[in-house]
């Protein structure tokens, strides 16, 4: 198999393959709330710096193009019904807010960096952190979209970008070093 979380949690059958994704799914929104909650406000900008885009990545390239999309479904549900997964315990119609693109955001970059681990690509140092520069470029690119029509078009880079690409940039080089040195270990177990 090519995704890594089949090689560590192997299912004997369909009922258990059944527990496993459904777990999967639960697991993976409660992860993606928890990070959603590291949240560093920053007094120019309505976008939080939050583990939110880390937990995108880690879900989208160990859980595939399936379940990375229906973990991200879950929790976009699950805050919208009115749970407090957004960031700052925040919940409701948070999509039409101004970090509203950068939700949709993380589901297709999560959808994204799930087609590519399906295809085996987490193997690679090279490969992932690619796979994980293009992620950021989709949050982005809807996060921005819809940024600016609270901030305008002239201040959305400085608000919606240019402060979160050091961090960022950490998370991602955190994810490179994380997944393909697991792929390593678990093929020696």
């Amino acid at each position: 198999t090519n995704l890594l979380i089949n090689n560590l949690i192997k299912t004997e059958n369909k009922n258990q393959t059944i527990v496993k994704n459904v777990s999967l799914v639960i697991f993976g929104t409660i992860f993606m709330s928890l990070m959603a909650q590291l949240k560093l406000v920053l007094p120019f900008t309505p976008v939080p710096i939050t583990g939110g885009t880390f937990a995108v990545m880690l879900i989208g390239l160990l859980y595939g193009k399936k379940l990375a999309p229906a973990t991200l479904l879950s929790y976009i549900v699950a805050g919208t019904i009115g749970l407090p997964v957004f960031a700052g315990f925040k919940s409701g119609l948070i999509l039409f807010s101004p970090t509203g693109g950068y939700v949709i955001g993380y589901f297709l970059a999560a959808l994204m960096c799930g087609y590519f681990a399906d295809k085996g690509y987490t193997k690679s140092y090279i490969k992932t952190i690619i796979i994980l520069l293009l992620a950021s470029v989709v949050i982005y690119f809807f996060g921005l979209i819809q940024l600016s029509f609270f901030v305008g078009n002239k201040n959305v880079f400085m608000v919606g970008l240019v402060p979160f690409i050091p961090g960022d940039l950490i998370k991602i080089t955190f994810v490179t070093l994380l997944l393909p040195s697991i792929w390593k270990i678990s093929k020696n177990v």
